[in-house]
């Protein structure tokens, strides 16, 4: 892994307001200052960006955030190779947001740089975003700790972790994972592989049992032939009978179809007839109407007249309606006038009056500000004192500092017991899951012997009777099998028993770790506070002296008023202006001319004298009227058609007759039909039952015909059974080969295999570099040594 730091901005993170580092160009750096000025912080930044962990004794992303903020930010930018090719730019940006002491949400973005600028490989969750840092870098945080970065207090992390550990480091900087990738896909091929060799011995089983059927099939296919050859004659001889029957059908089906024709006419023919009849009443009725308008002349033509002479009177109203209509246009004209002359003034007034609110909260809100300032100045002066701290603080630092260091060495105890227990239980989980395969196969064993007791017991494998002296021998090796499953149970329940004691006995030891750690976080916590607090507090006593000056300056101008003075003319001018137009406005001094011109208005309609009750009730009138045009029109034409509609009724009456006789000629026809279809019928009632006996023949006859391609096809599915068990029995031995292969290749692949090998050889290499950096450092007085 090759991973070059290029960028590191830092907002709100531990001691760091906001610090950009750029590092383009630097090859080697050293960072160089005094206690607490936050150099490690600005590595515990680059692990955080990265992973999402810090070094002790920060615990939780909010103990991070810089004393009196909200949230922090850590932007790192770096170059490495990507997706195995060239080196690229990468960017990781971890956000952490919170309000008072309730976290709010944390972003984490990541992103590389191509010809198109950045591309964000950014994930659905913060998770998998996590994931695909980790595994585009091929490192994770503890392997990164163990290796490329030494931690302060922890430089001797690695040597001091016991052998599984460094062997478990050294396989992530190896990149040794990769063969349990490989293992994993070697397990997958040899459990298909074990699957498919199952399902070939059943395969091949129920290939046995189908090959022993032949002679069945033979049999059955003898069988089928003889029941075809009784089924053709018998099918034949009620075929003669059937085609008797068809013909005779053929012929009721002729006359029937002359019956649905001479129907058909027929309800043509009654169709028409009512046409008629229904044309013959209409005219009878329009007749009767056109006379009862004849008879009404005189009073239609009474009517008429009057509509017309009420018509002109009405006329003569709307003319005068239109006249006033126009006066009161011009009223209305006028009256808006004068309304839209006062709401003038009105406007003016309220404009005014906003003005003077306006300048009122103006010089309010000077005061308020001035007022508000003062307050957040004072604000400041007693933050800045909380920020103080008691010189004796540090001695308070170094004491927590102590406690903390105790309880990280109860930590590691703890990992050490935590493993022995797990350890534990794993070979008690093993050695439960060994006894039941074990009781299942005594429960075996047991069938196995009472079988073999049997006076006629049979061999399990090839099914034939056994001789006493074999059966005897059977019983004697499934007996010695049992005894010693027996043996392993009972040692296995010892172990386990063994087992359970060394948990019960630890179990106290562990919770008693547990809640000595519980106040790790705790003591962590205090530890960050006490330190940052030290800092904080000089730069405090510096900013209250300036804080203070600014305190008193404000207060003077709050007690002279000296603010404001562009504002108070400007709210005198106001209220002058507010009250003239009030006065106008109370008084009527406006739209002079307009007042005069409605006045003459009010003149002209008075002497119009427009009546809107008496034009509504001649209007009434000439609606009371209106059916006397069309009533004048249907008489004009009631006078010219009484005649034409005499004619046409003798024309229906004659045709009327004429399609009386047409239909009784159908009827007769139908009739003598009808009569030659009922001579046929006792000849057609055996049509039904000649159908189910040739059915039930056709049945039997395909029946039989089926049973034959059965036995055919089973017969041929044989030959070619033979052929797939031949070539089926090829695949198994070359299916037991590959299981034989991979499973070599399982265990090649093992924590025991190829990666146990590249560690030792490798661990010599280590341990020969370390030594010869520690004679160059110490001149031979240290050395290192790595037990595996």
């Amino acid at each position: 892994l090759t991973m070059i730091p290029e960028e590191l901005h830092l907002r709100n993170f531990l001691s760091h307001r906001e610090t950009d580092l750029d590092l383009r160009g630097v090859h080697l750096a050293s960072l160089v200052g005094e206690n607490g000025a936050g150099k490690s912080a600005l590595l515990d930044a680059i692990t955080w960006a990265v992973w999402g962990r810090s070094r002790a004794p920060y615990g939780r992303d909010e103990d991070l955030v810089y004393h009196g903020e909200e949230g922090l930010e850590v932007e790192f930018v770096f170059r490495m190779p990507y997706q195995g090719g060239d080196e690229h730019r990468c960017r990781i940006l971890r956000r952490r947001e919170r309000q008072g002491r309730r976290s709010t949400g944390s972003i984490l973005d990541f992103q590389v740089e191509g010809d198109e600028g950045w591309r964000n490989l950014t994930a659905d969750s913060i998770r998998e975003t996590q994931s695909r840092i980790i595994a585009q870098l091929g490192l994770d945080y503890d392997t990164f700790v163990n290796s490329a970065y030494l931690r302060q207090g922890h430089a001797d992390e690695f040597t001091v972790q016991t052998p599984t550990d460094r062997k478990r480091v050294l396989s992530a900087i190896l990149g040794l994972d990769r063969w349990n990738e490989y293992q994993d896909r070697v397990k997958k091929r040899l459990s298909g592989a074990q699957g498919r060799i199952q399902e070939m011995d059943r395969r091949l089983s129920e290939t046995e049992q189908e090959l022993a059927r032949r002679g069945e099939y033979e049999t059955l296919l003898a069988e089928a032939e003889a029941q075809v050859h009784t089924a053709e004659a018998r099918l034949a001889d009620i075929q003669k009978q059937v085609d008797e029957i068809n013909r005779v059908q053929e012929q009721a089906l002729a006359l029937r179809r002359q019956i649905a024709d001479l129907d058909e006419r027929h309800q043509q023919e009654k169709a028409r007839l009512a046409q008629l009849e229904q044309q013959e009443e209409t005219h009878q009725g329009q007749q009767a109407y056109y006379a009862s308008m004849v008879e009404q002349a005189a009073a239609i033509e009474a009517n008429y007249q009057a509509l017309h002479a009420v018509i002109a009177e009405e006329r003569a109203w709307g003319e005068k309606l239109g006249q006033a209509a126009r006066l009161q246009n011009e009223k209305s004209t006028r009256e808006q006038a004068i309304a839209a002359e006062r709401e003038a003034l009105n406007k003016h007034l309220r404009a005014a009056e906003q003005k003077i609110e306006r300048i009122e909260r103006a010089i309010a809100a000077s005061r308020a500000a001035m007022e508000r300032a003062l307050s957040d100045l004072r604000g400041q002066i007693a933050l800045l004192h909380e920020r103080t701290v008691d010189p004796a603080l540090q001695a308070e630092l170094d004491a927590a500092r102590a406690e903390l260091a105790q309880l990280d060495a109860i930590a590691e105890e703890q990992a050490l017991t935590r493993e022995t227990l797990q350890t534990g239980e794993v070979e008690r989980s093993r050695l439960i899951e060994r006894n039941r395969q074990l009781r299942e196969s005594m429960n075996e064993a047991k069938t196995r012997i009472e079988t073999l007791a049997e006076a006629e017991a049979a061999c399990p494998l090839c099914r034939q009777p056994l001789t006493p002296e074999h059966q005897e021998r059977l019983l004697n090796e499934i007996q010695a099998e049992g005894v010693t499953m027996g043996d392993e149970h009972r040692a296995n329940d010892t172990r386990i028993q063994a087992l359970k004691d060394e948990k019960a006995a630890l179990q106290p030891r562990l919770q008693e770790q547990e809640r000595l750690l519980r106040a790790r976080p705790r003591q962590e916590q205090t530890v960050a506070r006490l330190q940052q607090q030290i800092e904080q507090s000089d730069v405090a006593r510096e900013r209250i002296a300036v804080v203070q000056a600014q305190v008193v300056e404000v207060e003077g101008q709050l007690a002279s008023e000296a603010y404001a003075d562009a504002e108070r003319p400007a709210l005198e001018q106001a209220q002058a202006a507010a009250r003239a137009f009030q006065t106008r406005i109370e008084q009527d001094d406006y739209a002079a001319a307009a007042r005069a011109e409605l006045a003459r208005i009010h003149a002209e309609l008075a002497e119009l004298g427009y009546d809107v009750d008496a034009h509504q009730e001649v209007k009434g009138r000439v609606q009371a009227l209106a059916h006397a045009e069309d009533d004048y029109r249907e008489l004009e034409k009631a006078r010219v058609s009484i005649e034409k509609e005499a004619e046409t009724l003798k024309r229906l009456a004659l045709e009327i007759e004429a399609q009386h006789g047409r239909i009784s000629t159908l009827e007769n026809e139908r009739a003598a039909q009808e009569a030659a279809l009922d001579a046929l019928r006792p000849t057609l009632a055996e049509a039904p039952r000649l159908a189910s006996l040739l059915n039930e023949a056709r049945q039997q006859e395909a029946v039989a015909r089926q049973r034959i391609g059965a036995a055919r096809q089973n017969l041929a599915a044989l030959e070619t059974l033979e052929r797939r068990q031949q070539e089926m029995r090829i695949q198994r031995d070359e299916l037991g080969a590959r299981v034989g292969l991979l499973t070599e290749l399982r265990d090649a692949f093992g924590v025991n295999g190829i990666p146990a090998m590249i560690i030792e050889h490798t661990l010599p290499e280590l341990e020969r570099e370390a030594n010869h950096i520690l004679q160059s450092l110490t001149a031979g007085r240290m050395h290192v040594r790595f037990d595996t």
